[in-house]
């Protein structure tokens, strides 16, 4: 999930799964680790980010995490350890993967929706005004995944939810 978080994020501007192996030697045995995805962010620096259910979280996992965040360190990234996130949440974020390609874009609808939506509006209320539904309901999906409209991701994204114009999609996300 966190793959697709980032490729959301518009402050990422290149994504790279499982980056690198890291093995070092712990006692008598060799210890690896492979982190998950590496981000390079717009202003240049890096973010090497592990996923991880906090119930599979032991001493074990913290203690490989302690030895890749230094070595993060060493080569200027940031490191972060993050656990699931929630499950209402990904939903709506895979739903609304589907509209990212920019196919989905109309620039003037999508100006319309934007300017319509400087209020906060439910959704459906939202894609009424704007004209038939089967053509705006996919530009507003697009805007939402872009983060130029913004509603509340972790409730089930129907009719009802309310949506509004972003003050800053880098903040969106």
């Amino acid at each position: 999930m966190k793959i697709l978080e980032a490729d959301r994020d518009a402050r990422v501007t290149g994504i790279t799964g499982q980056p690198f192996a890291l093995t070092w030697p712990s006692g008598k045995r060799q210890v690896w680790h492979k982190p998950d995805p590496h981000c390079r962010m717009f202003d240049g620096k890096g973010v090497v980010i592990d996923c991880r259910s906090t119930s599979r979280v032991g001493a074990d996992f913290r203690y490989r995490c302690a030895v890749i965040g230094a070595a993060c360190q060493a080569a200027g990234w940031q490191f972060r350890l993050v656990g699931e996130p929630d499950p209402v949440w990904a939903a709506n974020l895979r739903w609304l993967a589907g509209y990212r390609h920019p196919r989905f874009a109309d620039p003037s609808l999508g100006e319309q929706l934007v300017s319509y939506l400087a209020q906060p509006r439910p959704l459906t209320e939202a894609a009424g005004q704007a004209g038939d539904p089967i053509r705006v309901l996919p530009v507003l999906f697009h805007l939402l995944w872009l983060g130029q409209l913004v509603g509340d991701l972790s409730r089930p994204l129907g009719n009802g939810t309310i949506l509004s114009a972003s003050a800053d999609p880098l903040e969106a996300t």
